[in-house]
């Protein structure tokens, strides 16, 4: 199978923990799939249907940060009415640095979209600012097991350990000035940090390569 393997890297990253709302802002140790729609979206210049592409990929940082942010906070008037407080909050807020960010998707049209952005591309954040370091096509084989490096898996997989989180793949944000609508909500496994890779073993993996490690590739708002 042919597909367009596209690398990012940046200085920061931050995304957001779901559900998390008080108290210090977590990041969460990998990216949605919504999050990667979105990228994909600010590199096509375009809202990007969830049919267009399965999606694989993997993600690593060095290590984590924290900063002080202030925030623009509301209250109620006399009337009941929502209006802003003059005085500003203050929220301590953890990011990623020096994120790298690997794509793999079986839609190889969108090369184009990568090799000339109609968008910035960010890691999370409008500040958290990335570049495009490598467009290429792949071969990739499907296979039943090998290696996996950071990622997001559908909950179970018996074979592989890793913080259980629920995410919403897609988001349907197509009318300027309304609120998005999220699709399906997910339980994914996140894929833990290790040296080599853990040995997984399920469908939907693609081997890179001739070596062990293994891409999981996956249809937006499929459990399976």
């Amino acid at each position: 199978m042919k597909v367009l393997h596209v690398t990012f890297e940046a200085f920061t990253a931050t995304y957001k923990m779901p559900f998390i709302n008080t108290g210090t802002a977590i990041c969460a140790p990998v990216p949605s799939y919504s999050n990667i729609v979105g990228l994909i979206s600010c590199c096509a210049g375009r809202y990007i249907d969830k049919d267009e592409t399965r999606i694989g990929f993997k993600y690593e940082y060095r290590g984590k940060g924290k900063d002080l942010e202030t925030t623009q906070r509301l209250e109620l008037d006399s009337k009941g009415n929502l209006k802003r407080n003059p005085e500003p909050g203050i929220v301590t807020r953890e990011f990623h640095t020096y994120p790298r960010l690997d794509i793999f998707l079986d839609n190889i049209e969108f090369m184009s979209c990568f090799e000339r952005p109609a968008g910035v591309p960010t890691l999370g954040r409008s500040q958290d600012i990335a570049w495009i370091t490598n467009v290429e096509i792949l071969e990739m084989q499907e296979v039943r097991e090998g290696l996996i490096k950071p990622t997001l898996i559908p909950f179970p997989c018996e074979s592989i350990g890793g913080r259980v989180i629920r995410y919403c793949d897609y988001y349907i944000n197509d009318r300027t000035g309304y609120l998005r609508k999220p699709e399906k909500m997910i339980l994914y496994q996140v894929v833990p940090e290790s040296e080599n890779g853990v040995h997984i073993r399920r469908d939907n993996l693609y081997r890179l390569g001739e070596g062990p490690e293994v891409i999981y590739m996956h249809a937006l708002g499929d459990e399976e």
